[in-house]
């Protein structure tokens, strides 16, 4: 009887919960539902919606496709026309807006809209069924699968006339039905699909997500009913614009991408280089049609036809395509791994000479009889500022390959120096340099207390206090008496250069602003003993708490709490933390925690792998609290354990503690409160006595001040307002005896059958 209540329950709470979350389409449906009550009711037209009888939902089950790889021929080019699939979906996506074509034939599915009007008013949703028909009232079923909209509209009327008269019909699309295509081949996505009933053969390979690197684009394939049934160039699409191949797709369809055939590539000067496929009996001048055609500045007369040869060789051949005479003869049958390249003609001078680096129209020049380098520098005007005229450098190529390097002394040639301006020659190579280029750099460094230490450039007539301004200036903190530069000494140790910067820089007494030299390095003192405002803060159980600049160098915590108004009647003293952050930083600049890491203990597991013990935790900022004995402090001012404050330090006084806390292996964790005179056991005894897994002989006990005391001495203290008992658990090892016992029997069966074979075997 309870089974039955709880099940009627849980049904109840199943059904008004899916009524308190409808998904947007039921609201959607309950939305026109209250909107369709509102009209008022129409007694002369009837209205009838076909039942459901064909629903499919999109399917796109696919495998991964193996990784892309990049043809051999022409690395640096790109394959044409596999990106085309990387756009919008919507480019190959069929038209659902515009009207199907006349030649749509209906199947399964279809969504058919049907309007009487006349002597008789009908509306009409009807849904071709799986058996290829429609249900009409009073008309009973029709054949509507494999006919036209217009063979389906005759039809419906030959029916209707037995039934009614003079009336008139109109029929129309409404949602088309889905087909089940298949994609398979070097598809990046392969599998079925489900598409609408207009879907060409590109919008199928677009849902395929494209064809790889190793796919074709000229022999795509189209396979119905077993067989094939056309075969598509994209080619005629890429490069005509040529659709005729991109048929409409019929269910159970099968769009298949073979392996890209022969693969050449075309560089140089063509309109589209990059890296094509072959149907098999394309020559040279097809491939350049392919390619766009050639660029004005194409040289014809060197194409070059870099081939796979035999014996895993290369061959390089020129071939002339300007002569039309031997155009047939150059014009050769192309094979896979081709790579074919068109030179410029800017790459043939024959008679030139070259002008390069620091002038004003670096380039190639025509070359002439008798031609001079101060020709070619056009005296002097070609020259930029700058220009380093001591040596320029004359690359001359002879006919038999080697270059020689030429000095030329452009200031010798400037000032008409017939034996310096030599004479030129084809392809002769004029290299001119700036004095940058030739010329050391020469620098200058300043540091201490200036805005931006750094090595400036040394320029000239370059004095102290243009550097200091280079540098942003001097700080606040910058001892002005006496600043030093180090001046270099060749063999010899540095000078050291006194200087008053208020002389320099306030009095500006004559001769004081020296000149720097290459490799001065300025020293801007700090003034002795400066230091900046330094803040610590005190909070808790003071009269003023808060944060106070320290007013003398050696001010001390006592100073300090007497300024805040000493404590309040509930500060516990004994609780008091103090904290300086500095320590950290001291800590983490000796690097003590890779000394730590480095003292590990080193051990060796079964592979011999080294594996370092991690025994200490090392945190350096849990260095940063200072033990203090605030009541010694007090009673004592300037004392030993008086610490002398520095910025940044940190002081809280808490309140009275309410008890003793109790931490670990214990029954109950928590505070306990304090009883005079009593032991470590009666806080635990009170806290409900150890856990099976404390460890008793390794008891802490933490005192106010931060102090711990472990073992017999945490045992035999007497506790105080504010301790804290800890109880660690013991750490075991477990040992599982079914396991061993387990083990051991099966190495001895191993053993005795062992045994057992030696002994037959002899």
């Amino acid at each position: 009887m309870r089974k039955t209540i709880a099940l009627t329950l849980f049904f109840i709470y199943g059904v008004v919960s899916s009524f308190g979350q409808l998904t947007q389409s039921q609201e959607g449906i309950i939305k026109k539902y209250q909107e369709k009550q509102k009209l008022p009711v129409d007694y002369e037209t009837e209205r009838f919606t076909s039942p459901e009888y064909f629903t499919e939902e999109t399917q796109t089950s696919s495998t991964e496709n193996v990784a892309q790889q990049t043809p051999s021929a022409g690395q640096e080019l790109v394959l044409f026309g596999h990106n085309i699939f990387t756009g919008s979906g919507a480019l190959y996506a069929p038209n659902l807006v515009s009207l199907p074509p006349a030649d749509y034939t209906l199947g399964p599915g279809d969504n058919l809209i049907v309007n009487v009007w006349g002597r008789v008013d009908l509306e009409l949703t009807l849904t071709v069924d799986r058996e290829g028909k429609v249900f009409i009232p009073k008309v009973g079923e029709l054949v509507a699968v494999g006919k036209t909209l217009e063979q389906f509209k005759q039809s419906l009327k030959d029916k209707l006339n037995d039934v009614y008269s003079d009336y008139h019909v109109s029929v129309a699309l409404g949602k088309l039905r889905q087909i089940r295509i298949f994609v398979f081949g070097e598809v990046n996505k392969p599998g079925g699909y489900s598409v609408s009933s207009l879907a060409t053969l590109l919008h199928a390979l677009y849902v395929a997500d494209g064809i790889t690197t190793n796919g074709s684009l000229r022999d795509v394939r189209l396979i119905r009913n077993t067989k094939v049934f056309s075969h598509y160039d994209l080619y005629d699409l890429l490069l005509r614009g040529d659709t005729k191949g991109d048929l409409k797709l019929l269910s159970g369809d099968v769009v298949y991408v073979p392996v890209a055939g022969p693969l050449v590539s075309i560089s140089g000067e063509v309109k589209r280089p990059a890296i094509y496929e072959l149907k098999g009996d394309e020559r040279v001048t097809d491939l350049l049609e392919i390619a766009g055609g050639t660029n004005p500045t194409a040289f014809l007369e060197s194409i070059s036809l870099d081939r796979v040869g035999p014996n895993d060789s290369r061959i390089l051949k020129d071939l002339n395509l300007a002569d039309t005479a031997g155009i047939a003869e150059n014009n050769i049958l192309l094979q896979d791994g081709d790579r074919i390249r068109v030179p410029s003609i800017y790459d043939f001078h024959e008679n030139m000479v070259q002008l390069t680096g620091h002038v004003k129209h670096p380039g190639p020049f025509g070359f002439t009889d008798s031609m001079r380098i101060s020709q070619l520098i056009a005296c002097g005007e070609q020259l930029k500022g700058n220009t380093y005229k001591k040596r320029a450098d004359l690359y001359r190529t002879y006919d038999n390959g080697e270059k020689e390097i030429i000095p030329v002394n452009l200031e010798k040639i400037l000032e008409g120096d017939q034996a310096s301006d030599i004479y030129l020659q084809p392809f002769d190579n004029l290299v001119v340099y700036s004095n940058d280029q030739v010329k050391r750099k020469k620098s200058v460094s300043i540091t201490g207390a200036i805005k931006k230490p750094d090595v400036y450039p040394l320029y000239q007539g370059m004095k102290l206090t243009d550097l200091i301004f280079l540098a942003g200036n001097l700080t606040k903190q910058a001892y002005m008496v006496r600043a030093e530069i180090a001046r270099a000494n060749p063999g010899n140790p540095p000078n050291i250069v006194s200087v008053n910067l208020e002389d320099v820089l306030i009095n500006k007494k004559p001769g004081a602003d020296i000149f720097l030299k290459e490799d001065d390095h300025v020293f801007i003192r700090l003034i002795p003993d400066w230091r900046p405002v330094q803040i610590v803060t005190i909070e808790g159980e003071v009269i003023f708490p808060g944060q106070y600049a320290i007013k003398q160098k050696d001010e001390r915590l006592s100073d300090l709490i007497k300024r805040a108004g000493g404590l309040t009647p509930s500060a516990f003293s004994k609780g008091a933390m103090f904290y300086r952050s500095s320590i950290e930083e001291d800590v983490t600049r000796r690097n003590i925690g890779k000394i730590i890491e480095n003292s590990r203990e080193t051990q060796m597991d079964s592979l011999g792998h080294p594996i370092t013990s991690n025994k200490v935790d090392f945190n350096p900022s849990l260095l940063n609290r200072i033990i203090i004995d605030l009541d010694k402090i007090l009673k004592e001012p300037d004392g030993p354990q008086d610490i002398v404050l520095s910025g940044g330090d940190y002081i809280y006084i808490p309140t009275y503690p309410s008890g003793v806390q109790v931490i670990g292996a214990v029954a109950a964790n928590g505070t306990i409160a304090y009883v005079k005179n009593k032991k470590a056991m009666f806080y635990i005894e009170q806290a409900g006595g150890f856990t099976p897994d404390a460890d008793k002989s390794e008891i802490r006990l933490v005192k106010p001040d931060g102090k711990v005391f472990y073992g017999r001495k945490a045992r035999k203290k007497v506790i105080e307002l504010g301790d804290a008992v800890v109880v660690p658990s013991r750490l075991k090892s477990k040992t599982d005896w079914s396991d061993i016992i387990s083990s051991t029997a099966t190495i001895l069966g191993s053993v005795a059958t062992t045994i057992f074979v030696i002994d037959r075997l002899k």
